[in-house]
């Protein structure tokens, strides 16, 4: 296995050595074909193939009258935005000038107002690593409801970020993790654990992917010590500054409303406003949101 040889962290070795010496050698990223394997990085043979071509083709077919009926009422939207009053109306508690430059986009390119709100900034950051987050971690929440593409539209993503940077890539269910930590508690009800791995074991591969997706973020399970184990996971890449792409059916605000949800019982601040500043897409037309306030306006 080769490295780059300008590689600062293998110089060109192709793997790296851990100060312990009594953990393994672990390859580098540079060397690492895991950006380059869909199949090694995780990803379900459903989603190997998705890329940001794919995607798009898929939601304009799936889309196609919501999306004509959204052009067709964009001229609304504008003379809405044009009187004052009106469009405090149809903001409530968004931003004028977030409304007026999604206009101003549709207008040169009507892509912006039909694909998935914040998608467009996802792509040009996985194709790019241009944009500017707000709070200086590069996390996302894709959310929307069951079939509405986000599981599709983060695998694009991972892909798209692989292919430029060469970095090794985790595609997780969080489901499957969920259960795979429970059984680490060795539970009678659902003896799986065969090869006796800990919790650490199942954690640790997960902290260092230079980019990792954590699929159906909401369908953790109930057992804080689950919520616990993710949380750590969740800490360790915020330290490390390591981008991470969550998806979930629901915004976080979501699901701090669920009533004993095992997040919120952990009670960690810090968790869940970093949650909250994480960079939204919503699987819904970007202009859709803005025309339903319009409507009931």
């Amino acid at each position: 296995m080769k490295g780059r040889k300008d590689c600062p962290r293998c110089q060109g070795r192709g793997v790296v050595f851990d100060p312990d010496p009594l953990k393994p050698a672990r390859p580098c990223d540079c060397a690492s074909e895991g950006g380059r394997d869909a199949a090694e990085a995780g990803l379900p043979a459903r989603y190997r193939e998705v890329d940001f071509a794919r995607f798009w083709k898929w939601w304009n077919n799936a889309h196609a009258p919501e999306i004509k009926s959204s052009l067709e009422a964009l001229p609304e939207l504008e003379r809405a935005a044009a009187a004052p009053d009106l469009l405090r109306d149809v903001l409530g508690q968004g931003d004028p000038g977030e409304l007026l430059r999604l206009i101003q986009a549709t207008r040169k390119k009507p892509e912006h107002g039909i694909r998935p709100a914040g998608a467009e900034a996802l792509a040009q950051w996985a194709t790019t690593g241009r944009h500017r987050f707000r709070q200086g971690w590069e996390l996302w929440w894709i959310h929307g409801p069951a079939q509405s593409g986000r599981s599709s539209l983060a695998a694009a993503a991972l892909r798209a970020w692989g292919e430029r940077t060469g970095r090794s890539l985790r595609y997780v269910s969080v489901r499957a993790l969920s259960q795979a930590i429970k059984d680490a508690y060795y539970d009678v009800r659902s003896f799986q654990n065969q090869a006796f791995q800990s919790v650490r074991d199942l954690i640790e591969p997960l902290e260092s992917p230079g980019l990792l997706v954590l699929d159906d973020w909401d369908r953790m399970d109930t057992d804080v010590r689950v919520a616990a184990a993710l949380a750590q996971l969740l800490d360790h890449r915020y330290a490390e500054e390591l981008p991470t792409v969550l998806t979930a059916t629901v915004p976080p605000e979501g699901l701090e409303r669920r009533e004993g949800h095992p997040l919120v019982r952990l009670e960690d601040a810090s968790l869940l406003g970093r949650l909250r500043g994480a960079e939204r897409v919503e699987m819904v037309p970007a202009l859709r949101p803005w025309l339903d306030r319009l409507a009931r306006a």
